[in-house]
C-alpha cells in the first residue's frame, strides 16, 4: 500500500538540477567568449574583459564545488521529517 508520509527522495536530485544549470552556464559562457573574441573590438581591453570573466567563472564554479563537496548527497528527505518544521507556530489557524 502506498503511503505518502513514507515517500522519500534523495537530495542528490537538487545536485543534478544544479549540475544541469552549471552546464548550461558554462556552455553559454563559451558561446559569449567566442563572440567577444570573434566580433569584439580588437585590443588589450578585450583580452582583459575575457580574462576577468573567465577568472570569475572559474572562481564561482570552483567555490561552489568545494562548498558542496562536503555534504552527504545520498541523504533522503522524507515528507514525515520535513513536516516537523511546519507546525502551528509557522502556519497559525485563522
Amino acid at each position: 500500500m502506498f503511503e505518502l508520509p513514507n515517500l522519500s527522495i534523495s537530495i542528490s536530485i537538487f545536485l543534478i538540477v544544479f549540475g544541469a544549470y552549471m552546464l548550461f552556464y558554462i556552455l553559454y559562457s563559451l558561446f559569449n567568449i567566442y563572440h567577444l573574441v570573434k566580433y569584439g573590438i580588437y585590443g588589450f581591453g578585450l583580452y582583459v574583459i575575457v580574462t576577468v570573466f573567465t577568472c570569475g567563472t572559474i572562481l564561482l564554479v570552483g567555490g561552489s564545488f568545494f562548498l558542496l563537496a562536503e555534504y552527504d548527497w545520498t541523504t533522503p528527505i522524507t515528507l514525515e521529517g520535513a513536516s516537523e518544521y511546519y507546525n502551528e507556530d509557522l502556519f497559525p489557524a485563522l
